[in-house]
């Protein structure tokens, strides 16, 4: 397929130790599993091939410590080798991987060369992400790395994150493009089924995960992700789950350890000054995060398998209600029959068990065609 009609081209973002390099070759993998052709573009590495005649500094991180004008040269020269590869190849699906920003020694700078994407790229990509990790996960990988250790502290981490979303999200609405934020812990066979025509349907899944945790089950937090699995494996769902980024250290109790997180061997603690200093930042990612799920999603699964008040759960029932997503809701108390009225204002359907709310996705999906 050499014909941008016929070609999916996907813009992925994520900053440094966010592992989006190693998200966006397995969602290669399962691209490539599905029977469709990709190519994994990534401009670091084309940074990398500048020749030694032009080249200034041994690695790309030096050069964010330099001249600007010098970064743009290097990146120029980069740029130029990805739009050759993109119109050579014949892959179904080609996944660009780069920075949207870098926020280096209380630095911000331009990870986007804005002229060349308008020039060259306009209309032809088919949607943006940024793919996200836990902000002290990141913290952590970057503190063991010698090129990032002691550049930043936990806030600025958190800021860069915030940077690179906003960025990535704002050339996606000038672009007229889909985007969406997405959990490096997630299967990273979500985004490949995003780069499906049409891509696959997505749910956001809405839990009280304070409430959870504060109950001291961790059956219960087993249960929304056994949900989230069967969502995906049985209604082929792309699944959003918020306790998938993990920035709070409260949201972090009663989850076991993940295979996709840093290695802590030889990073730095984390200070209680540092994580006081970065905490309002946590606490507004949180809010924004899971808010920004709801609106990528078709709909939203709201898993209730408790009596306990969670503010945000209703919260984001009203903002889907707002943003006209379908929602559902799974064993919530009293459902289906002795469901509150005034919840009929917010949801479109009640299940006893996820079994009923599995059979009717599914239904819904053979009768959509």
């Amino acid at each position: 397929m050499g014909e941008d009609g016929e070609r999916t081209l996907v813009w992925c973002t994520g900053i440094s130790g966010s592992q989006r390099t190693d998200y966006i070759n397995e969602a290669a993998e399962a691209i490539r599993a599905e029977g469709r052709s990709c190519l994994v573009i990534d401009v670091g590495d084309l940074l990398e091939q500048v020749p030694e005649h032009l080249k200034v500094g041994t690695s790309r991180t030096e050069l964010l410590d330099g001249n600007e004008d010098v970064l743009r040269l290097h990146r120029s020269y980069a740029l130029q080798n990805m739009l050759r590869m993109v119109e050579e190849t014949d892959a179904d699906v080609v996944l660009v991987s780069t920075h949207a920003c870098f926020l280096r020694n209380g630095r911000l700078m331009p990870g986007l060369d804005m002229h060349f994407i308008k020039e060259h790229f306009a209309g032809r990509i088919s949607a943006f992400v940024t793919v996200v990790l836990d902000t002290p996960d990141v913290w952590r990988a970057l503190a063991q790395r010698p090129e990032w250790a002691g550049r930043l502290r936990l806030a600025e981490v958190a800021l860069w994150r915030d940077f690179e979303v906003a960025l990535t999200r704002m050339l996606a609405e000038y672009e007229g493009a889909p985007f969406y934020l997405l959990a490096r812990r997630d299967p990273a066979e979500g985004l490949a089924r995003l780069t499906r025509r049409p891509p696959a349907p997505s749910a956001y899944l809405s839990y009280p995960i304070t409430a959870i945790l504060q109950s001291g089950s961790t059956k219960l937090i087993e249960g929304a992700r056994t949900l989230a699995a069967r969502l995906r494996d049985e209604a082929g769902l792309v699944v959003f789950d918020p306790l998938s980024i993990e920035d709070l250290p409260q949201t972090k109790e009663g989850t076991p350890p993940d295979e996709s997180r840093e290695d802590d061997d030889g990073a730095p603690p984390i200070s209680d000054e540092m994580e006081d200093e970065a905490e309002p930042y946590l606490v507004s990612h949180t809010v924004a995060t899971d808010l920004q799920l709801v609106d990528q999603a078709d709909m939203v699964v709201v898993y209730y398998p408790t009596d306990k008040v969670s503010p945000g759960v209703f919260t984001e029932m009203s903002h889907a209600r707002d943003r006209r997503k379908p929602l559902y809701l799974c064993e919530f108390p009293g459902a289906p029959e002795r469901v509150s009225p005034f919840l009929g204002l917010f949801h479109t359907a009640s299940f006893e068990s996820v079994d009923g709310l599995i059979a009717h996705l599914r239904s819904e999906q053979q009768a959509s065609g």
